[in-house]
């Protein structure tokens, strides 16, 4: 029934609209708890007390500690004895990580998209969705966009056809998928009138797919009028990006924080402060030793889930600096202010002819074959390597299938190759040990790119 992607949102709406009723009935308590700030922190001390009990009781990885959790006890003085845990770690101790108990009816298993360069399988119980599409409707209410409206979300994927769906956890919206796929789409002119007469109320997506749409719709007849939103997501907004999109929209861009592990972290509001979804999360930041820093300071995020307990996050590495504002924001919101300063930046991979297509694309590739880690590198003389290290399934078919897979994402202009290596064969860039892609041609090899 139709291709990878549509089964994948066929089975989501599905989910979603079983769990809608209990979306409903947190969205009122969510709707209650903005104007109440000392509940919220309430709330995260109950929660933030309960998901650190079950870790120590029902997680392996967690039981091990030895640390425990008494009822009357300060929960974030407790968190504090908690070790970080990164990617790695959860990829290579997935089962450790997990409630004994997990029931498989009530949970999703998620796989991101490659920040680091670990591939990683996440386990979200149906609680935390719930909470995170609640907390979105709150969210939505407050701009006026609650249900029944249309979203239209353009997608770099191989995605070459329209793909109209409805889903119940963003308050039955009907969405709009097609993928522009670079310069290669059959019929960009037909994208475009589709989505004007789609009219859209929002738009949203990565900032390279929001600009390669607004690109083709400068081509084929103008912005979209009926567009009251440009919400962006996936990656690091540059300032260019934002005051193009903006410019050309004439709406002011809103941009989202968020990573599959946890879903939504922060989103912007009208006066541009990056608020945390404090209702479900708890955020640190931390320096190199895993120390809290103090407010204004920059580190890396580290995030715990208060509502995930089928795979607990518990002090879990983003990879990604920012820092936490001392004071509140202006806007009245109760939730805790942060600042990104360093996310996830995708890169390009680029052809001797100029054209370019998204790291993505060999990501994925890299992605249906079995290894531990992997590392894209695009040399000076545009050659690409491939860096793995393989896990014990995997063979020199694998190595094979692989290179022919690269060929066809980047054409034969471009020679690729796979290599084996060691995890200390690995490049690092700045703070960031594990990246996903490097590039070391002349006008980028001071910025790689990150997935």
């Amino acid at each position: 029934m139709g291709t990878e992607n549509e089964r994948h949102w066929h089975s989501q709406m599905v989910h979603e609209g079983l769990l809608f009723p209990q979306i409903y009935g947190e969205r009122t308590l969510y709707s209650e708890l903005a104007q109440r700030p000392g509940r919220i922190r309430e709330m995260q001390r109950e929660r933030l007390t309960a998901v650190l009990r079950h870790a120590v009781d029902a997680v392996p990885a967690y039981r091990r500690t030895g640390i425990t959790v008494d009822g009357g006890a300060d929960p974030w003085r407790v968190l504090s004895a908690f070790p970080l845990v990164g990617k790695r770690q959860l990829a290579e101790g997935m089962i450790d990580h997990c409630d004994d108990d997990i029931d498989p009816a009530v949970c999703r298993v998620l796989e991101t998209s490659g920040t680091s360069g670990v591939p990683l399988r996440m386990i979200r119980h149906d609680d935390a969705f719930v909470h995170e599409w609640a907390t979105a409707l709150v969210r939505n209410e407050r701009a006026g966009l609650v249900f029944d409206r249309k979203v239209l979300m353009p997608c770099l994927a191989r995605l070459d056809h329209w793909f109209e769906y409805t889903s119940p956890g963003m308050g039955f919206s009907r969405v709009a998928q097609f993928g522009t796929a670079g310069r290669t789409a059959p019929d960009r002119a037909g994208f475009a009138d589709r989505a004007r007469g789609f009219r859209p109320d929002v738009l949203t997506g990565s900032p390279r797919n929001l600009m390669d749409f607004m690109g083709l719709l400068g081509q084929h007849g103008g912005r979209l009028p009926s567009v009251r939103s440009v919400v962006s997501c996936g990656e690091l907004l540059v300032p260019a990006a934002r005051e193009a999109l903006a410019d050309f929209f004439g709406l002011t861009v809103t941009d989202m924080y968020a990573m599959k592990e946890v879903g939504t972290i922060a989103v912007q509001c009208a006066l541009g402060s990056y608020h945390i979804e404090s209702e479900r999360l708890w955020l640190e930041v931390v320096d190199d030793d895993g120390v809290p820093v103090p407010e204004g300071s920059v580190g890396e995020v580290v995030i715990t889930d208060l509502t995930n307990l089928a795979m607990p996050l518990i002090r879990y590495r983003t990879g990604d600096f920012g820092s936490l504002a001392g004071a509140p924001c202006a806007c009245g919101l109760p939730h805790k202010v942060m600042d990104l300063v360093e996310g996830r930046n995708p890169g390009e991979l680029r052809r001797p002819d100029g054209t370019a297509v998204p790291v993505l694309w060999a990501v994925r590739a890299v992605r249906r074959h079995p290894v531990r880690r992997y590392q894209v590198v695009q040399e000076a003389d545009f050659s690409v390597s491939v860096l793995v290290s393989p896990a014990p399934a995997f063979t020199a078919a694998d190595t094979t299938e692989l290179t022919r897979s690269l060929a066809d994402v980047l054409g034969t202009d471009v020679r690729c190759r796979v290599r084996e290596v060691d995890d200390g064969d690995f490049h690092s860039t700045g703070r960031r040990k594990d990246v996903d892609f490097v590039s070391f041609l002349p006008d980028v090899a001071d910025s790689p790119g990150r997935l």
